[in-house]
């Protein structure tokens, strides 16, 4: 249904039920009113329009499309000539209410729309008319805006967001656009759950685009918020903090158990899991690392390097199974200075005995027990002397004596020596190679422990940079 045809059958009604004086009032001021007609005194003048932006809340930030939702309260006020009345003919009747529809109204328009289907979020009352020519136009409208999202510091980031307002066909030299008020009015904003409002402020500047020479009016607001970190901190930090917590309590698993190393290899494909969370919230950008995802990246490393020191001391932990010794400045630093600075109390074993001994004589070989063994005698060990005009190639015993039944005996005692000295030999290797491999697994120990502290310091330093709060300038 036209227009026209409309106000026709309102004012129809109203020459019915509505009062005469306000039929005839609107009746005379829009008999010959034409809406398309700039209402300026003279086509070369200026309409002077006030425009003020009432924020109301904040609906939405959106990060990753750089973009912000807000609910706006708009006050335009502008004269217009063509509908000044004087009261005393109208029964003293100062104000009135038309729709918005029917009068003239200033091409205003958010210059950075993110959303072609604004117009149908806006709802907009009776526009209000004075006796002397005042216009005043109150509406509501969400408005979804671009706005440069700068992530560098989050979850601890501070954004500012500008709406600019402009006529769309007119310059200054046309449509003049004034402030309202020189401060926000926020007076009926409702507080945000995720930003707090830091400052709301209106500003003017005039700009000139290339299409047109003249100056164009720019009415801009500046919404600065503050993230709260709340959320963020427990639902991405914490978590991050406490598996990596665990991946370095598998410096204190033995590593008999086998699992130190799929441990961490668990907690860093975890550590990704929870990565590829946040990167999803946050806007694909190329300038800056985002802080939470610094903290993320130092996580990895942390984690990282803990399980590739667990595979180092694994193999620490079984080198001594080759028998190999550990280096004697090696034992200086880890057994006498790391460890009691650690207050590790190592089990160092005792070196071995030194196995059979032999004590050459003038006239007799003498083969003897070392004094630190007991072979179940209490002179300190079995002596066994031949005389020396029998001496064996082989370095046995000798004797003196040319019988047959005497060679038999040398024999037999010399075999049965040959047996003890193999099984002597065998048991002192024994004992070395146990005592090389108890030094390993100590020093082993000792390596666990001073990365568990060096792993859980760092751990400790990077969690507290991110988690406590802390003010960051913008760029």
């Amino acid at each position: 249904m036209d227009c026209s045809v409309l106000v026709i059958l309102i004012l129809q009604v109203c020459a019915v039920l509505c009062d005469e004086n306000e039929y005839r009032l609107v009746r005379d001021l829009f008999v010959a009113y034409d809406k398309r007609v700039r209402p300026a005194v003279h086509w070369s003048q200026s309409v002077n329009t006030t425009y003020g932006v009432a924020l109301a809340q904040i609906i939405d930030v959106d990060e990753k499309n750089q973009i912000i939702t807000t609910n706006c309260w708009l006050n335009q006020n502008w004269l217009d000539p063509k509908l000044r009345w004087e009261p005393h003919k109208y029964g003293n009747i100062t104000v009135i209410g038309v729709p918005f529809t029917d009068v003239w109204r200033p091409d205003v328009v958010l210059y950075n729309n993110a959303d072609s289907t604004s117009t149908l979020t806006s709802v907009s009352s009776n526009v209000i008319i004075k006796y002397d020519g005042n216009v005043t136009w109150l509406s509501m409208s969400i408005f979804r805006s671009s706005c440069t999202i700068d992530v560098k510091y989050f979850p601890y980031d501070v954004q500012n967001c500008t709406m600019r307002f402009a006529s769309w066909s007119f310059g200054i030299d046309q449509l003049n656009i004034l402030s309202h008020s020189d401060e926000g009015d926020i007076s009926n904003y409702v507080p945000s759950s995720e930003w707090a409002l830091v400052q709301y402020r209106p500003r003017r500047q005039l700009e000139k685009f290339s299409c047109c020479p003249d100056l164009v009016p720019f009415m801009k607001y500046d919404i600065v918020i503050k993230r709260r970190p709340l959320f963020y901190l427990f639902n991405m930090v914490m978590p991050c903090v406490l598996i990596t917590l665990v991946a370095l309590l598998g410096f204190y698993m033995p590593p008999e158990s086998g699992e130190k190393v799929s441990m961490g290899i668990t907690t860093l494909l975890s550590i990704v899991v929870f990565l590829m969370i946040v990167s999803e919230s946050l806007p694909p950008t190329s300038d800056v690392v985002p802080l939470i995802g610094l903290y993320y990246g130092v996580t990895i490393a942390i984690v990282s390097s803990a399980t590739a020191m667990t595979v180092l001391t694994v193999n620490i932990y079984h080198k001594g199974t080759r028998g190999i010794e550990v280096p004697v400045t090696v034992k200086r630093l880890f057994f006498g200075l790391v460890a009691r600075i650690l207050c590790i109390k190592l089990d160092l074993p005792s070196p071995p005995y030194s196995g059979l001994t032999r004590i050459p004589s003038h006239d007799h070989c003498v083969y003897e027990r070392s004094s630190d063994t007991d072979m179940g005698t209490q002179n300190g060990g079995l002596h066994a002397r031949f005389p020396a005009s029998v001496v064996p190639p082989d370095g046995g015993p000798r004797t003196c004596s040319t019988d047959a039944h005497e060679q038999q005996l040398v024999r037999v005692l010399r075999k049965v020596y040959q047996t003890i000295e193999r099984n002597e030999i065998r048991i002192s290797e024994q004992d070395r190679r146990d005592v090389i491999r108890q030094e390993w697994q100590q020093l082993a120990l000792v390596i666990d422990r001073l990365m568990l502290i060096i792993f859980i310091f760092a751990t400790v330093t990077v969690t507290l940079v991110v988690m406590v709060p802390q003010e960051y300038d913008k760029d």
